[in-house]
């Protein structure tokens, strides 16, 4: 599945919908954590690239459809 051309803004919102807090934020990164102990990091920009979005997804066992709805 495709992701969609997202901002960094648009990703954080998402993964707080999905019960991700965050946890840390150095430079551009943002570094979130999940109840269960899976940790996603992501930069935050004006646009994130498809690419690295969908690899942090898979690194913090997020399915992009699950994503996807969250993404507002």
């Amino acid at each position: 599945m495709k992701l969609p051309l997202l901002s960094g803004r648009q990703v954080l919102g998402a993964l707080k919908r999905l019960d991700f807090i965050e946890v840390h934020r150095k430079g551009s990164h943002v570094k979130m954590k999940h109840g269960d102990g899976r940790i996603i990091v992501f930069p935050f920009h004006e646009e994130v690239d498809r690419h690295t979005l969908k690899g942090a997804l898979r690194d913090a066992d997020i399915e992009v459809a699950d994503f996807l709805e969250e993404v507002r």
